[in-house]
């Protein structure tokens, strides 16, 4: 149990980075430091939205520490995880085949879109919040 709760928290702390730097970058730099395409969700780019998801995740994974039997942080860890999971899978999936990039041709910095490593830390935290339960 300890350590499902240790690799959520480690995903947490890595994806609040993550996502702290894209959000940081885009808001006051107003580009996306890795130039590819970002998607926007209510006038705001979506590593937002990633970012307040790894902090809720954080945050609940740090009220759980000693205390597993806590089942309200227990159950919010994992619909939290299961929300945020549904969320960059729908923007992996706008980034890899509904926004077009300009001149028709997408280049990643990292190889694949910035959606997707959210999708999979997403999906990791996922995976310890359910072996919790």
């Amino acid at each position: 149990m300890k350590k499902n709760l240790l690799c959520t928290l480690i995903f947490s702390i890595i994806g609040m980075l993550f996502a702290g730097y894209l959000t940081i970058s885009k808001i006051l730099l107003g580009y996306c430091p890795l130039t590819e395409p970002c998607p926007v969700l209510w006038g705001y780019p979506v590593c937002v939205y990633g970012l307040i998801f790894f902090i809720t995740l954080f945050v609940t994974t740090l009220a759980l520490n000693g205390n597993l039997k806590d089942v309200f942080a227990t159950r919010l860890l994992l619909y939290t995880s299961i929300l945020a999971t549904l969320f960059a899978l729908f923007f992996a999936y706008q980034e890899l085949f509904i926004i077009q990039c300009p001149g028709g041709v997408c280049r990643y910095s990292l190889g694949i879109p910035t959606c997707i490593y959210g999708l999979v830390m997403y999906l990791i935290i996922l995976y310890n919040a359910a072996r919790l339960q």
